[in-house]
Formats: C-alpha cells, sequence, structure tokens
C-alpha cells in the first residue's frame, strides 16, 4: 500500500517544533540559538544554499 506524505505538512511541523524548542531554551537558559556559516570560495551555488539555511534559521527563530 502506498502512502502520500504531504511534505509542507511534515515541514510545518518541524519548524514550529524547532521554533518551539528553540523558544524554550532561551526561556530556561538566556542561550539563544543561532547559525554560524563559513563560505570558502564563491560559488553561488555556495552561496544560495548559505542563503536558504539562513532564512530557514530565521523562520526557526534563530538569531
Amino acid at each position: 500500500m502506498t502512502t502520500v506524505i504531504d511534505g509542507k505538512i511534515a515541514a510545518a511541523s518541524v519548524i514550529e517544533a524547532v521554533k518551539v524548542a528553540a523558544g524554550g531554551l532561551e526561556t530556561e537558559t538566556g542561550v539563544r540559538t543561532g547559525l554560524a556559516v563559513v563560505i570558502v570560495g564563491d560559488d553561488p551555488a555556495s552561496h544560495a544554499y548559505v542563503n536558504s539555511k539562513s532564512k530557514m534559521a530565521k523562520e526557526c527563530g534563530f538569531n
């Protein structure tokens, strides 16, 4: 039997869980989550990947 999974719904669920966990960490410990990235070289694909991850981190409430 085939099970169809809606990726957008699954992703939204994970993003919400990460937001809650990040908020809880900051509330309990004062530690603010963040994302640090080092890019080596000037490959446009690398910049696109990092921009995508940065956008997702902000959506998850990271600094």
